[in-house]
């Protein structure tokens, strides 16, 4: 049986203000604002879309492996800094003043000072197509798709 600890704040955060994506050993972080978790294939699952064009997808194809770290009602100006510039251009953490800790399971890190942690591996990723697309016309006019990556939670925790 799988517990849904604190689930509701961060569905409520991701749509609210987002998390923080990070992957790589020589990390990158992102925001997100999509993702989902559940259980899946008889495991417990984090969703979470990366767009093609993103700099994080090649750290996550490098390494199949990701951390979510999710804020509650703080560190609204570094989701917002880190959701519009990229990891190719800038340290988004020397720029924010982010600090990150080794996580737990994965060979990457979180985000210092948030409320809630996931680490994931990689188990499948499938590739928005065409088809898809055609049914959401609004997000995808620049055919800048997205992956679904779908992570097992090895651990999850809070601070």
């Amino acid at each position: 049986m799988f517990e849904f600890n604190s689930a509701d704040k961060i569905l409520n955060r991701l749509t609210n203000g987002g998390a923080f994506l990070i992957s790589g050993k020589s990390p990158n972080v992102m925001t997100i604002s999509w993702g989902m978790t559940g259980v899946l294939w008889g495991q417990k699952i984090f969703l979470v879309p990366v767009r093609d064009s993103r700099y994080t997808k090649t750290k996550l194809d490098a390494s199949d492996e990701f951390t979510v770290s999710v804020p509650f009602d703080k560190l609204g100006k570094e989701l917002a800094f880190c959701g519009s510039h990229s990891g190719r251009n800038c340290n988004k953490f020397q720029e924010t003043d982010l600090l990150t800790v080794k996580a737990k399971e994965v060979d990457t890190y979180v985000v210092n000072g948030c409320d809630y942690y996931y680490e994931c591996k990689v188990i499948a990723k499938i590739p928005i197509t065409d088809e898809i697309a055609m049914k959401f016309t609004k997000l995808y006019q620049t055919r800048d798709f997205h992956t679904l990556y779908f992570g097992k939670v090895l651990t999850e925790y809070s601070k």
